[in-house]
């Protein structure tokens, strides 16, 4: 599906989700999603019979996990880290660090697939809070943790695990200390998977780029896979793949999109569900726009590190 029929689609659940009556104005192209977005603090979601509360969770974290899955904050959540996960090779005896452990549901899925143990880290304090009960719930017990991690500052345990993975983990962050503290903290010869976006070699920002910067809330600057390639090597990492899955992305996000408005043709959400349903959309599509046009790029890497810990930085 092209990132038209995406905006119809959208439309569409636009239309269903906010009634005539209540007049919410549409945004207009290239604008950001918080002007459709109320100016106070995000509502905390109520308890339900069919969502347990989980503390913290507000109404816009809940329809994230509506879209991506419980504990997850990017479509096909599940089945993408378990595809990301699969060539490692875990087993029960696996220990995995896993950056960008978002509201737990990456940490969950790979014990639940592989039976590995994995130390999630989360550098946003809310989502930490969300992740530590989401893994206690879990029933993993003490093959899953999460921790918290500092991007301006990172640092992970020493050539403690056998493998090791980043999630959107630089969103932010400078690339080098981010990928030198996930190279120290694997063994020798253990393997490091990195999924992130990454901006095209001549990229140049324009409007819907910083818009779409200003929603994710990351700074308009992104690097290039060639970047991320050479600091891994320098690293003394054998980079054995850099694969772009952008498409892979894009449909995952069109059909996850397609089953969360599917229901709304019947049932419309209240107001406040709706102004969410709005502002995400436009998020997504500001991302799927700028995929599609080749500004930026989704990129798995998967590396081997070498025979040797590294020394400190």
């Amino acid at each position: 599906m092209s990132f038209t029929a995406l905006r119809q689609l959208l439309g569409r659940a636009r239309r269903a989700a906010v009634p005539a009556a209540l007049s919410l104005p549409p945004l207009a192209a290239g604008a950001g999603a918080s002007a459709a977005m109320p100016a106070s603090a995000p509502a905390a979601l109520p308890q339900t019979p069919d969502r347990p509360h989980l503390p913290g969770l507000t109404a816009l974290l809940a329809l994230r996990h509506d879209l991506c899955g419980e504990g997850f904050l990017f479509p096909d959540g599940a089945a993408e880290v378990a595809r990301l996960a699969r060539p490692l090779g875990l087993s029960e005896a696996s220990s995995v660090a896993l950056l960008g452990a978002g509201s737990g549901g990456p940490v969950t899925a790979i014990t639940a697939a592989f039976g590995a143990w994995v130390s999630g880290f989360e550098a946003d304090p809310a989502l930490l809070a969300i992740a530590v009960e989401h893994c206690r719930r879990g029933g993993h017990g003490k093959r899953v943790s999460v921790a918290p991690w500092q991007p301006a500052a990172p640092e992970l345990p020493r050539a403690q695990f056998h493998h090791a993975l980043s999630l959107f983990a630089l969103a932010g962050a400078a690339p080098k200390p981010v990928l030198a503290a996930l190279a120290q903290t694997l063994r020798p010869r253990g393997q490091l998977v990195l999924l992130d976006l990454v901006a095209a070699p001549d990229h140049q920002p324009d409007a819907s780029f910083a818009d779409w910067a200003r929603l994710e809330e990351r700074p308009p600057l992104l690097p290039t896979e060639a970047e991320i390639t050479r600091l891994l090597g320098a690293l003394g990492c054998d980079v054995r793949v850099a694969e772009d899955v952008s498409e892979r992305h894009v449909e995952a996000v069109i059909e996850a999109w397609r089953a969360l408005v599917r229901p709304l043709a019947s049932a419309r959400p209240s107001l406040a569900r709706a102004k969410l349903l709005v502002a995400e959309a436009e998020r997504w599509l500001l991302r799927v726009r700028l995929l599609q046009a080749g500004q930026i790029r989704l990129v798995r890497w998967h590396a081997i590190a070498g025979s040797k810990a590294l020394p400190l930085a």
